[in-house]
């Protein structure tokens, strides 16, 4: 367990921990080495720059956050969030799933090796219709 009341903190983790940030303001956590998991609850302007995570990043309620996972995240799971940007390394977070719900203005950011890289969003609108006698849902692209 940590408490986090300054802009700027630096924890050392340890696999069997979890850390669990809430109502954290414009603040930025840093988590040296491996944890459990790690959970931002209804937080704002924050980041998190995390090495590794044994099972997953949980992202709620929050706004305007940034997360950066320096090595490996199995699982990043993003809730009811407006404006969420998550840095992957190339070399590891290509195996990270990312598993979004009521959320908006979610980015992907995969780093490359000389620290340059590419931005993706993920789909906020999608299209379902009955096709063959069952509901179908795909990405709703907008043509224009």
């Amino acid at each position: 367990k940590a408490v986090v009341s300054t802009q700027s903190t630096g924890i050392e983790a340890q696999v069997s921990q979890s850390l669990y940030v809430y109502k954290c303001d414009n603040s930025v956590i840093t988590v040296k080495g491996k944890i459990n998991s790690i959970t931002l609850d209804n937080c704002k302007k924050c980041g998190i720059i995390v090495d590794s995570l044994v099972a997953s990043m949980d992202i709620v309620n929050s706004q305007s956050v940034k997360l950066q996972v320096n090595d490996k995240a199995p699982i990043v799971n993003i809730d009811k969030t407006d404006g969420c940007q998550v840095f992957v390394q190339r070399a590891t977070g290509l195996d990270t799933e990312f598993v979004t719900a009521k959320s908006s203005e979610v980015n992907i950011c995969l780093v490359e090796e000389n620290g340059e890289y590419n931005e993706s969003f993920v789909a906020e609108q999608f299209l379902t219709k009955f096709v063959d006698g069952k509901f179908v849902t795909e990405l709703y692209e907008v043509v224009g």
